[in-house]
């Protein structure tokens, strides 16, 4: 590690020290599997690397990583080289893009520049003349490398923002904000509270208007309309017709103050109801705006259906109503709420609301699995730790607790605990991660059934 380049990104250092680590799980050693000087693509190494990340779940970025660490071409069992380009023409191309430019755009580009190598071609061949936005063969190589060799599915997107271009995925959506200087006025004009999902959701629409041949202002409303008809209609076919999210009404309605409504009549605004207003008000403070959010859209959706809180809400103590659980499962099931009602109303009113599968969705309850949470080193990635906020709460529901299963100091496998976190990845639908943040999150060892 000691003889890694300075310069080396600090993920990559991350990866190739777990690299090495499981390494030494297998009772193997770097010098018997690394390069010869000036060997780009050592077969032993390569094996093991592909393993490793096929069948023990490391992650899929080491090769990468491993590549840039130590100036090798290692590549995936179909061949494909996660490298920066090697002709000097696409490196070019890469120190010429903007220096706004998003980091991940960058590394799309980058790979697809690999990618041109790969197949023998150059982007000198594919570039837009001046002023083109969608040459053809540009087009048709991006998407068969989305297709068939797969890259990235933002590769597109990200050439579209490096190069100012519009290229069109094979369905002819196109991704990209928009083109028209009014429709861009619309957007640096939207509230800078609007969550950034629903500002997204807004381009996104705007962007289906100008392959519509149409513009915001022939359907904006009117100073005080809430419902204007055209845009209701425009909003309901893309959203029914030409795939866009679910949410991008909710996000007009919120943009701009609307009463949009879907062709079941579903508006989607704040509650109405002097009750349901009071419920909202008396959230926790501390509660996350998207759960405040998917609350306030469930009881919009009470109202809806003739309903009130008032009927539903938990007796004191109650952690598990009946008829609440019931109305939940039932308004994202059948009439298309968010998946995370039921962790918003778990998370603001203290509940264990179940889904029909018996999953509970929320952060773990007991203070024992909250202190373990909070435990878990600072550096230890978002989403690892996420994956151990899950089985803390899979345990929960199987009426078992970590202390039962940790392993005492200095141990670094116990069967219970292998036994309980190869259950819930198989039987229980835990993400297939879960063993591996257990390993990164406590310095264990624990192993899949067929490597013990």
């Amino acid at each position: 590690m000691a003889l890694l380049p300075k310069t080396l990104n600090r993920s990559y250092r991350s990866k190739i020290s777990g690299f090495l680590r499981h390494l030494e799980q297998q009772g193997q050693r770097w010098s018997a599997l690394a390069p010869a000087a000036g060997e780009e693509r050592p077969a032993a190494l390569e094996a093991a690397v592909n393993t490793a990340m096929q069948h023990q779940g490391l992650d899929p970025n080491t090769r990468a990583a491993l590549n840039h660490g130590f100036n090798l071409a290692l590549q995936a069992p179909f061949g494909y080289v996660r490298l920066a380009p090697v002709l000097l023409e696409h490196q070019t191309v890469m120190a010429q893009l903007p220096e706004t430019l998003d980091q991940s755009y960058r590394s799309n580009i980058s790979r697809f520049l690999c990618h041109l190598e790969q197949q023998s071609q150059r982007w000198s061949a594919l570039a837009p003349a001046a002023g083109e936005q969608r040459p053809a063969a540009l087009e048709a190589a991006v998407n068969t490398a989305m297709q068939h060799h797969g890259l990235h599915r933002g590769t597109r997107a990200a050439l579209n923002h490096g190069f100012n271009l519009a290229l069109q995925a094979p369905f002819g959506y196109v991704r990209l904000a928009p083109v028209l200087l009014e429709h861009q006025t619309v957007m640096a004009q939207l509230p800078e509270t609007l969550d950034q999902s629903y500002r997204s959701n807004i381009s996104r629409f705007l962007c289906h208007l100008e392959q519509q041949s149409q513009c915001w202002s022939a359907l904006a409303p009117a100073a005080g309309e809430e419902r204007p008809a055209a845009l209701e209609a425009a909003v309901n076919t893309a959203i029914k017709n030409h795939g866009l999210n679910p949410n991008t009404r909710a996000a007009l309605n919120h943009g701009f103050n609307l009463a949009l409504q879907g062709p079941s009549g579903r508006v989607r605004l704040t509650p109405l109801l002097a009750e349901h207003q009071t419920v909202m008000a008396q959230l926790p403070e501390r509660l996350a705006p998207s759960y405040r959010s998917k609350i306030s859209r469930f009881l919009c959706h009470l109202e809806q259906q003739g309903q009130r809180w008032s009927a539903l809400a938990p007796a004191a103590g109650d952690r598990r109503p009946a008829a609440l659980e019931a109305a939940v499962n039932t308004a994202m099931q059948d009439h298309g709420l968010h998946t995370n009602t039921r962790a918003a109303i778990n998370q603001g009113f203290n509940l264990a609301l179940l889904g029909l599968s018996g999953r509970v969705q929320l952060t773990p309850l007991l203070p024992e699995h909250q202190t373990v949470m909070a435990q878990l080193p600072k550096t230890l990635d978002r989403s690892y730790r996420s994956n151990i906020s899950r089985f803390l709460c899979h345990l929960e529901q199987q009426n078992q607790r970590w202390s039962a299963l940790a392993p005492a100091a200095g141990e670094e496998r116990t069967e219970a605990l292998e036994t309980a976190v190869h259950t819930a990845m198989q039987h229980h639908g835990l993400d297939e991660r879960t063993r591996a943040a257990i390993n990164r999150g406590f310095k264990l060892k624990l192993k899949a059934p067929h490597r013990r």
